[in-house]
């Protein structure tokens, strides 16, 4: 009783709405996918030893990224080199099957542990450890010049895996690891993707992704007048005709000083942002979306206490970070192909004995990682997303919102994240009263008495608070209602993303403009997404945003978790686009307070009823 009562007063506070969110009688699909597919969101970096295998399964993860292949056991390095064929390596080097078998015997184990649910795992070479006799001049001897023959590491690397295996290899291949930092030149990246991409696809039907850049790369794409940006678009101007996907880290870093702490990093805006250039670019060159993988992302460094030594404040950000951006991904839908979460089922070894980013002691015994997982674990197929919206208040949204149902057994999840540290009342409004949930059960996750807390299966009455939930701060919950209502004639909203004629638009005196082409009309919904990049110092809140004519009224703006940590404050702000105001071309005109700056991109969301 007394656990009850306090997870209460956790769960509730005045009833008085701080923000309201609305759920509405429709599902919503990105892009056409409207389920919870779980394939898509439940895997972590590296593979697991045996033993940890059942544990993984047990809380609803798998290996997801197989990592370092070419640098384990020297692999790359000790390669011989073919005696017909001058700078390349053996062809026959891996056909000695006892060495097959400890190259490949791990990731076979993995095979026999999860079978079919690491299918679409991702395999990633870390690309800088070669042998001796390739010549490396021309890169401070860091990568081989021969672009080919490096390429021909790779392809003979994958043969001898499917032959081990009997074919049973992942089918997503990224090229090399976080490239940029080694300093080899961006054209020799871009040239050895290609190369990979053409021998792995034409020979194993493998679909590669690349360049799995790092997460600074991404938040920092505005900075120095986007010349990080330039390197990007330099890669895709490749990649949209070689790659499948497009493949980056994301992280979230934490500072911690005088007893109190804050984060900077990607997430929310700066995320979002980003990847709306990313697919601005793709539909201006090809007209298309290109899809995303995000092979890693959570929590990254720390500052202002030692990430190494156990500290319980370092392992609650594990958790919450990820569970941030788990958030951005599933409103994204459209776009994210599949994401990773950077933590492992166990990282100790000879010399290195922190937990920092595991799931499990070696013996099996759960960390507080896992509790990212137990928390995921409660979504499944059979569950579709819910329109929904946020208010637009004109400032920040500190609470992201998320809405599931299962038709079948009329269960309906709000889920809510909260950026802020501060408690949240929030509003649930099922629009136009078209259910009227008052009991349930929430599950929640925040920093409460010094630990990680997940308090499950608390039960609600939301009338004792006019229809409020509570939500403490720097927390992440699900409120999970049981209903009557019948879903069958329930229509889906299929959302669909399209861009402006101009990206990295100027402005110029307090002024920038685009125009977007839409392929057809009569559209259910409509929202427009702006990035806006300015100094530091500036308002990167828009003066006016015009729409054919129309000055929409209504705005909020995504959380910024980077807030004065760079010289540049890059914001995105959403607004509501009333359907009637929504034509075949579109314009937008965009005023601001000053001079200087850019516009990032800019999109429309727009949905038809299916």
């Amino acid at each position: 009783m007394l656990l009850l009562a306090v997870c209460t007063l956790l769960l509730w506070g005045a009833a008085f709405s701080d923000t309201t969110v609305t759920i509405y009688n429709e599902w919503l699909s990105q892009g056409g996918r409207v389920h919870y597919e779980v394939d898509r969101w439940n895997k972590h970096n590296g593979l697991d030893h045996p033993n940890l295998i059942p544990k993984c399964k047990s809380i609803g993860t798998a290996t997801g990224r197989w990592m370092n292949r070419d640098l384990n056991d020297h692999l790359f390095a000790n390669w011989h080199q073919n005696p017909s064929r001058h700078g390349y390596p053996d062809p026959n080097y891996l056909n000695d099957h006892a060495l097959q078998s400890k190259m490949f015997g791990y990731y076979m184990e993995q095979l026999q542990g999860y079978g079919s649910g690491i299918n679409n795992m991702v395999w990633v070479i870390n690309g800088m450890t070669w042998p001796g006799w390739m010549d490396k001049s021309h890169h401070q001897g860091k990568f081989p010049n021969n672009l080919d023959a490096a390429g021909e590491f790779v392809s003979l690397m994958v043969q001898s895996a499917k032959d081990k295996t009997g074919g049973h290899i992942p089918h997503i291949f990224e090229v090399i690891n976080e490239p940029e930092v080694h300093n080899i030149g961006d054209q020799t990246i871009i040239d050895f993707h290609r190369v990979v991409a053409q021998k792995l696809k034409s020979r194993f039907g493998t679909k590669v992704a690349g360049p799995t850049y790092t997460g600074y790369s991404i938040v920092k794409s505005d900075a120095n007048n986007f010349s990080i940006w330039k390197r990007t678009a330099k890669f895709l101007d490749m990649s949209l005709d070689h790659l499948d996907f497009f493949s980056f880290h994301v992280y979230n870093h934490l500072y911690v000083a005088g007893g109190s702490h804050h984060h900077s990093g990607a997430n929310e805006a700066r995320l979002v942002a980003a990847i709306d250039m990313i697919e601005n670019y793709s539909h201006l060159k090809k007209g298309r979306n290109v899809p995303l993988i995000v092979s890693e992302f959570g929590r990254g460094g720390v500052h202002g206490l030692d990430q190494w030594k156990p500290n319980s404040l370092i392992d609650f950000e594990t958790v919450y970070q990820p569970n941030g951006f788990m958030f951005t991904f599933l409103n994204l839908r459209e776009f994210m192909e599949r994401v990773i979460v950077f933590m492992l089922s166990n990282e100790q070894y000879p010399g290195h004995t922190s937990l920092n980013w595991s799931l499990f002691t070696n013996d099996g015994r759960e960390t507080t990682m896992a509790t990212f997982f137990k928390f995921w674990h409660n979504f499944y197929y059979d569950q579709k997303f819910l329109k929904f919206s946020s208010q637009y208040t004109g400032w920040e949204r500190s609470v992201s919102p998320l809405a599931l149902a299962n038709p079948h057994n009329k269960e309906l999840v709000v889920l809510l994240h909260n950026y802020g540290t501060a408690w949240q009342n929030v509003k649930l409004d099922f629009k136009g009263g078209w259910i009227n949930p008052t009991v349930g059960e929430s599950t929640c996750i925040q920093y409460q008495n010094g630990k990680t807390q997940m308090h499950s299966n608390v039960h609600f009455d939301t009338t004792k608070y006019n229809g409020h939930v509570g939500l403490p701060g720097e927390s992440t919950c699900f409120y999970k209602f049981k209903t009557n209502y019948n879903f069958d004639g329930v229509r889906t909203n299929n959302e669909n993303t399209y861009y402006g004629t101009d990206m990295v638009i100027p402005i110029s005196n307090g002024h920038a403009k685009t125009t977007i082409n839409l392929p057809s009309s009569g559209y259910h919904t409509s929202h427009l997404r702006i990035g806006v990049s300015r100094d530091k110092n500036a308002n990167g809140k828009p003066h006016s945003v015009v729409f054919n004519g129309y000055t929409l009224p209504s705005a909020l703006t995504l959380y910024d978790a980077e807030k004065g940590q760079s010289s540049t404050k890059w914001e995105v702000w959403e607004y509501w686009v009333p359907t009637d105001h929504v034509k075949s071309t579109n314009t937008i005109s965009m005023t601001f307070d000053g001079n200087g700056g850019h516009v990032s991109s800019v999109a429309l969301v727009v949905g038809k009823l299916q």
